[in-house]
């Protein structure tokens, strides 16, 4: 599974080619400013190669690049992360531009990767996590309809969902 393509109502979610490399130099740190060409054609590839490992029923790591259709650039990602394998679930992960808050794109983009996690990839649960402090990641979460189990053993908030909630 590489190449994944995804569209709402205001946003593009897709994995990166090398076509991609100069958007991605651009917005990999988000607000933080530009990477070197080099780092984000490395990025790129980690991309690519973590997308190969991808399979109905198991995720390696999704990265996709959140694209505003008004705008046409990349200003953010989301996706699920399950490099850590003695986690029981991959994780549900999204960024954007700070100057992207508060319009409901990190919803809408979260939203979106669940309803691919649950449809295409088959998985049977996602659980996702934000820092104490993330109040707007927790009300993201909450929204796209994953439980609250508590805070996890870094004091954060953590949540899941199966395919069936």
């Amino acid at each position: 599974m590489i190449h994944v393509f995804i569209e709402t109502a205001r946003l593009i979610l897709r994995t990166v080619t090398m076509d991609d490399v100069e958007g991605v130099a651009l917005s990999w740190r988000l607000d933080e400013g530009p990477i070197s060409r080099e780092e984000a054609e490395e990025r790129v590839r980690w991309m690519v190669d973590n997308h190969r490992q991808n399979a109905p029923g198991r995720v390696v790591h999704l990265c996709l690049a959140i694209i505003d259709k008004d705008a046409g650039e990349i200003i953010g990602w989301c996706g699920l992360d399950h490099r850590d394998q003695a986690k029981a679930a991959p994780v549900l992960f999204y960024l954007l531009k700070a100057s992207y808050w508060g319009k409901g794109l990190a919803t809408e983009a979260a939203e979106a990767v669940l309803g691919y996690a649950f449809g295409e990839l088959g998985l049977a649960r996602v659980d996702g996590a934000a820092a104490f402090e993330n109040v707007a990641s927790k009300r993201v979460m909450e929204k796209i309809g994953m439980r609250y189990v508590g805070l996890d053993e870094e004091g954060g908030y953590s949540f899941t969902v199966s395919r069936e909630e």
